[in-house]
């Protein structure tokens, strides 16, 4: 038998009935399109600005055109006054690194762990430097900073770390560069585009941002038991968290990610969306906060540091925080003198109703104690009359029953 072609059922046309399907989805579509667009052209005629408004942002944008021009005879005033600054900062450098002859060499013989010091005492450092960075820090000979671009300054800026020979790497200087720009020019907030750093080149078994951990041996026996055996894992450093290259939307590495959330302020969760999403937002979060407190830490070694770093190491430049913790402290002892009026009240209160109770009950007690007495009395009397063959007045045997009544209550 021969196969004969299908036969679709037509259209008055005679157009087969699945081309004609798609003919009126193509009409639906172009619908659709059609209302698309009238919606944009609605939204459009609604954000339409009074006439006021644009007067008034042409003149404000004239306003900031002569401000980006100050702020460039500015930024030409900084590099310029730079360079009058260098020569003092490097008879600093060489005023420390003056050898005495004696003792261990280090980066500043003059003043030895001068910016480890320096470094410890500013806020933005004294959580990142450990206790076995010190000893790679004193090896640190020098700061510096530059910009990336000497005539924007919004572009970015360059630090420099001279050290000298040591035991712990082999690199002389260690480099990070800031790159960034005006995210908002109507209020200067600033983007961090990226940071990236010198990879560090440790001496073997000298690595301080990673430590020795006891890896569990598999198995069981004494043999077994005996043979131990170790593994590296990351540490917090100053050498690890300073010196890390970040940028957006990177794959955070397992220790970089727990600072970050050590720093991330709790949050609701997102409500309502993929729990995929949720972590892809989460680590871009992480990476934005990770980018924004490297920054501010190397504005403060640019800012702060270079500049002023005898006065951060002698503790001149410290915020004082003497007054807030006067004041913390004064709060603390005036809650705890209000909590001990309370509790003094509150006792006073009690003892004085247990007093009043108790004076109550002695009252009573004193007043059955003479019922009793009376009622005795009665009693007595009532039995001399019998034997006596004399009658009570009525009035005196009222009395000896009501004195009969209260005495047995």
């Amino acid at each position: 038998s021969s196969c004969s072609p299908p036969v679709f059922p037509t259209l008055p046309l005679g157009r087969p009935c699945i081309l004609s399907a798609f003919g009126i989805m193509g009409l639906v579509k172009k619908d659709e399109q059609k209302k698309v667009d009238e919606k944009k052209e609605e939204v459009k005629e609604v954000k339409e600005e009074p006439e006021i408004v644009k007067r008034l942002k042409e003149t404000e944008d004239k306003y900031l055109k002569l401000e980006k021009e100050m702020e460039k005879k500015i930024q030409q005033l900084v590099v310029e006054y730079t360079a009058k600054q260098q020569p003092l900062l490097d008879e600093r450098k060489k005023m420390l690194c003056v050898e005495d002859g004696a003792g261990e060499k280090t980066g500043t013989p003059a003043l030895t762990g001068f910016w480890c010091k320096a470094l410890q005492n500013h806020p933005a450092f004294n959580d990142l430097v450990r206790e076995w960075d010190e000893p790679v820090l004193q090896y640190l000979q020098d700061m510096q900073h530059s910009f990336v671009d000497p005539e924007d300054s919004d572009k970015g800026f360059n630090l420099k770390l001279t050290f000298a020979e040591n035991p712990y790497f082999t690199n002389s200087t260690l480099e990070k560069e800031y790159k960034t720009e005006i995210e908002n020019p109507y209020c200067g907030e600033q983007k961090v585009l990226g940071i990236k750093c010198t990879q560090i080149v440790w001496k073997q078994g000298k690595d301080v941002t990673v430590q020795a951990v006891a890896k569990k041996v598999k198995g069981g026996g004494a043999k077994k038991a005996k043979q131990k055996k170790e593994k590296e894992e990351a540490r917090p450093s100053f050498f690890r968290d300073f010196f890390r290259d970040l940028y957006p939307k990177m794959e955070l590495s397992p220790d970089a990610k727990e600072m970050a959330m050590s720093m991330q302020e709790d949050e609701a969760p997102y409500g309502g969306e993929d729990e995929d999403d949720d972590e892809e937002k989460d680590e871009e979060t992480l990476v934005g906060q990770l980018m924004q407190f490297d920054f501010e830490a190397g504005a403060a070694v640019k800012d702060d540091l270079v500049p002023r770093a005898i006065r951060w190491y002698t503790g001149e430049a410290c915020p004082d925080d003497d007054d807030d913790d006067d004041d913390e402290e004064g709060d603390e002892e005036e809650d705890d003198d209000d909590e001990h009026k309370k509790h003094a009240k509150a006792l006073a209160d009690a003892e004085a109703e247990v007093a009043a109770k108790t004076a109550q009950m002695e009252a009573l007690m004193k007043q059955a104690d003479e019922m009793q007495r009376a009622l005795k009395e009665l009693e007595a009397l009532e039995a001399a009359a019998a034997r006596g063959g004399w009658e009570m007045s009525p009035a005196m045997a009222a009395t000896m029953a009501a004195a009969s009544r209260s005495g047995g209550r």
